[in-house]
């Protein structure tokens, strides 16, 4: 609950002002301690962009900043134009305490690790994991859990485990016998440089390919046809084949038949009219009957005969075409290691079915549905990966802090996301055993105060000896990502892309989405303003489709969450005007 604290200063002022001053300050205060917070104004040209006025009497401000999390703190009572002066000379230095140690607090088990430099954490197993990691399975497996349960670092140990016994079975035949794979680019290259850090022995790492998925389908598929298929994403498809649908008159839009081609016919491999005919069209709200499915199968049909003439494919449909070819070939892989497998699309399961033989330790999952960003629905056990009693649950986090869970919880409201085999819900008592300082949320008055306010906390990070190589700064998209590293530079502070490989002095700046299965000791979130999230472009493509809208509301909601548990220590996030209705739900 918000709390309104009152600066030492200002009691001593308090006894001077007079009465009626003082009863709307007492009023002010008992609205913040109830939650009712009173409609506060920015300060144009303040140095601290969290500056407030809020009115406690006819021409009478108090000046207000943000304490800690949704605490704030009354610093002044003067009259209007008094309070609007000294709120611009505020500087935000002289409004918060110096920095502490930002490591968080844990049970003994993990002390040694938490004071190690975090390199060495982002390879450390939780002691209880190592069995998991080690053990022989009669067949695949699934581990599931929410954000800071290990389960990434589970995975690169999983794969180094794998490679190691190859290693000592067969130790003249030095091939890639292990896939360790993810949906993200960013992460691939991440898990990369954790398990060089695991297997230093060259003939060792060597049996690991560390793959994106779609990395592994374009490979496949190229070395079959000798040709480089050129990918297209579904947003950029979906205006090709609204302008499509116009010129042709249908009446369809161009993201209702990207989202039937990829949701339906691409996921169920639906290759006949008479198949998508009889077909069940699960998670698809709007009804088609069967001479509309004709109507709908003719124009996809022809749509995707047009793009394999010029050689475009998107990512679900080259994963289909490799899972083709690998089905009439043989196995690329003895083992096959998933990281965040909730994103993966039925086609590229199905690929990396037929990538590795099915038996003991064939497939080795891990993920978390409520950090999904796609909206793919996926039954293993139809694609013929059956966990059936080999399925494993994390329930209690050890790399990140109880404060940030609660922050990014209420993210999710009531929402379930879309599990893989009914693995939907956050774990009952999921809970962390960390604890560190509260999370902060920014308002600030413009742009420009915003990215002042970074710089400053930025620098208290690293005045608390925070390496900037352990902090990520994000926005929802790169025309913010770029924004922030310009001022962080000419503010005098290094920054590196999010995806450079390997260690750097310099603060990781990116995307949100860049920031999936990444870990830090603290991560900024900029621009999480109602008019950037969720996107204008994302809500007007779904072109007034309710379904889509919702569809397109849900995985921002995730993606909020999944970038908030991305911190382990300390968590920042800011906006301009009002917040986005993801962070705090917008009144009718």
């Amino acid at each position: 609950m918000s709390a309104l604290a009152i600066a030492p200063a200002f009691l001593s002022d308090f006894n001077h002002l007079t009465p009626d001053v003082q009863l709307g300050t007492l009023s002010v205060m008992r609205a913040y301690s109830s939650g009712q917070l009173p409609e506060t104004a920015p300060v144009p040209g303040a140095t601290d962009p969290g500056v407030r006025l809020v009115g406690v009497a006819p021409d009478w401000s108090g000046v207000v900043v943000p304490d800690h999390g949704d605490h704030y703190r009354l610093l002044t009572v003067r009259p209007h134009t008094q309070a609007l002066e000294f709120a611009r000379g505020l500087r935000p230095e002289a409004l918060e305490p110096e920095p502490a140690d930002l490591t968080p607090t844990g049970p003994p088990e993990l002390s040694d690790a938490l004071s190690a430099p975090f390199d060495r954490w982002r390879i450390t197993l939780h002691p209880d994991q190592h069995r998991l990691a080690e053990a022989h399975h009669k067949g695949s497996v699934r581990v599931t859990g929410g954000p800071g349960t290990g389960k990434t670092v589970l995975a690169v140990h999983r794969a180094a485990h794998l490679a190691a016994r190859h290693a000592s079975a067969y130790p003249e035949r030095v091939r890639e016998s292990v896939l360790l794979t993810t949906y993200n680019r960013t992460l691939a290259q991440a898990l990369s440089d954790r398990l060089d850090q695991l297997l230093p022995d060259p003939d060792t790492r060597a049996r690991v390919r560390v793959s994106t998925i779609d990395a592994v389908a374009h490979s496949v598929v190229r070395s079959h046809t000798r040709a480089a298929p050129q990918t297209a994403d579904r947003d950029e498809l979906a205006q090709r084949w609204r302008k499509a649908a116009l010129a042709d008159g249908l009446p369809f839009s161009g993201r209702f038949l990207v989202d039937e081609w990829e949701q339906v016919v691409l996921a169920q491999d639906l290759r006949s009219l008479s198949d998508y005919i009889r077909c069940e069209r699960s998670g698809r709200v709007q009804h088609l009957a069967p001479e509309h499915r004709r109507q709908v199968w003719e124009t996809v049909h022809r749509y995707v005969g047009a793009m394999r003439v010029e050689g475009v494919w998107i990512p679900s449909q080259l994963a289909a075409e490799a899972a083709h070819v690998l089905d009439r070939g043989e196995p690329l892989f003895q083992h096959v290691v998933v990281a965040e497998f909730q994103d993966l699309h039925p086609t590229q399961w199905r690929m990396l079915r037929a990538a590795v033989p099915e038996g003991p330790d064939d497939l080795f999952v891990v993920g978390d549905p409520h950090q999904q960003v796609s909206d793919d629905r996926v039954s293993l056990a139809s694609l013929g990966i059956n966990v059936r009693g080999r399925g494993h649950r994390l329930r209690v986090a050890h790399r990140i802090t109880q404060e940030i869970l609660d922050r990014a919880v209420p993210i999710l409201e009531q929402h379930t996301g879309p599990g893989t085999d009914g693995g939907s819900g956050l774990p009952t008592g999921h809970r962390s055993v960390l604890h560190g300082p509260e999370p902060m949320v920014r308002e600030c008055a413009d742009p420009r105060g915003e990215v002042r306010a970074l710089g400053h906390r930025v620098r208290k990070w690293l005045a608390a000896g925070v390496n900037p190589d352990t902090i990520a700064v994000a926005g929802r998209n790169q025309w913010v990502a770029r924004k922030v590293a310009k001022e962080l530079e000419a503010d005098g502070t290094p920054t590196v892309s999010l995806e450079t490989s390997g260690r750097a002095e310099a603060v990781r700046v990116g995307t949100m989405h860049g920031l999936k299965g990444l870990e830090f000791r603290c991560v900024a979130l900029v621009g999480v303003s109602d008019h950037l999230l969720p996107p204008k472009a994302a809500i007007e493509a779904a072109e007034g489709d309710q379904v889509a809208l919702e569809r397109v509301v849900q995985q921002e909601r995730m993606l909020l969450f999944m970038a908030c548990t991305r911190a382990r220590d300390a968590l920042y996030v800011s906006h301009v005007g009002n917040p986005s209705r993801l962070v705090e739900p917008q009144a009718d």
